[in-house]
C-alpha cells in the first residue's frame, strides 16, 4: 500500500475535529515519523485512547460516519471491545486502541492534531522489538536514542511499567536477530543500516553482559 499523506491529513484532522478528538492520541511509527524525525514513509495511523470507558461500538460508529464524509471505502475491518482497524481501498490504514493507562511525557499540539510524546512512543518501540523483528521498529528506535538525549536503560525502565514480561535478557535476544528484520520502510532519510545492525548487536551483547557478566 502507498503512503498518501494528504489522505492522512484529511483524515486527522477530521477526526481530531469530532467528539472523539479528547480522548485519543496519533502515535506510533507515523507520529514519529511524520512530526517529529521526518525519516521514513508510514502507512498505519495509531490511534490510542486511555480512557477505560470508552464503548468501541459507539467509537467504530463515529469512524465509520467519519469516513464515509470523507467518500472513503472499507476494504477490511476488525472490531474488538479495545481495537479497531480499518485498511480503506483509498490507500489508508488507521487502527484504534484502547490502551493500558501509562503514559509518559507531554502530549504536543500539532494544529489539532494531539500527538504522543517521543518518550512514550520510544519505550512502545522497545517493547515493540519484544514482541516482533519488524525493521521499522528498530529504525524508529536508532533514530530516537540518536537524536535526544533519551537512553535505551531509560526507555527499558518505562517500558517494564507497561509490560511486566519484558526482561532485559528476552530483549537482548531480540534486538540480536535485527538482521532478520525484513520488509524495511521506504527511507526519507540516510541510514547507514551496517552501523545500526551493528549498534543493536552491541547493545544485545551488553545486556547480556550486564545479566551474566563474564568470569
Amino acid at each position: 500500500m502507498a503512503v498518501n499523506y494528504a489522505l492522512q491529513d484529511q483524515f486527522l484532522k477530521a477526526f481530531f475535529s469530532s467528539r472523539l478528538a479528547p480522548d485519543f492520541y496519533l502515535t506510533g511509527g507515523t507520529a514519529l515519523a511524520r512530526f517529529y524525525f521526518h525519516h521514513r514513509e508510514s502507512i498505519d495511523l495509531d490511534l490510542f485512547t486511555h480512557n477505560r470507558d470508552m464503548q468501541f461500538d459507539q467509537v467504530n460508529i463515529t469512524t465509520i460516519d467519519l469516513s464515509q464524509k470523507l467518500n472513503l471505502t472499507i476494504e477490511k475491518q476488525t472490531v474488538t471491545d479495545t481495537y479497531l482497524q480499518y485498511i480503506f481501498k483509498e490507500g489508508l490504514k488507521v487502527e484504534l486502541v484502547k490502551d493500558i493507562p501509562v503514559h509518559f511525557g507531554e502530549f504536543k499540539m500539532e494544529g489539532n492534531i494531539r500527538l504522543d510524546s517521543i518518550e512514550n512512543i520510544g519505550s512502545n518501540k522497545v517493547l515493540a522489538i519484544f514482541g516482533r523483528i519488524a525493521a521499522k521498529d528498530f529504525i524508529d528506535l536508532y533514530y530516537i536514542l540518536k537524536n535526544t538525549t533519551f537512553t535505551l536503560d531509560y526507555l527499558y525502565q518505562l517500558a517494564s511499567k507497561k509490560d511486566i514480561g519484558l526482561t532485559e535478557f528476552y530483549l537482548a535476544n531480540s534486538m540480536d536477530k535485527i538482521q532478520e528484520a525484513a520488509e524495511y520502510p521506504v527511507l526519507l532519510k540516510p541510514l547507514d543500516k551496517h552501523a545500526m545492525v551493528k549498534f543493536f548487536q552491541d547493545t544485545a551483547r551488553k545486556l547480556l553482559l550486564k545479566i551474566k557478566p563474564l568470569e
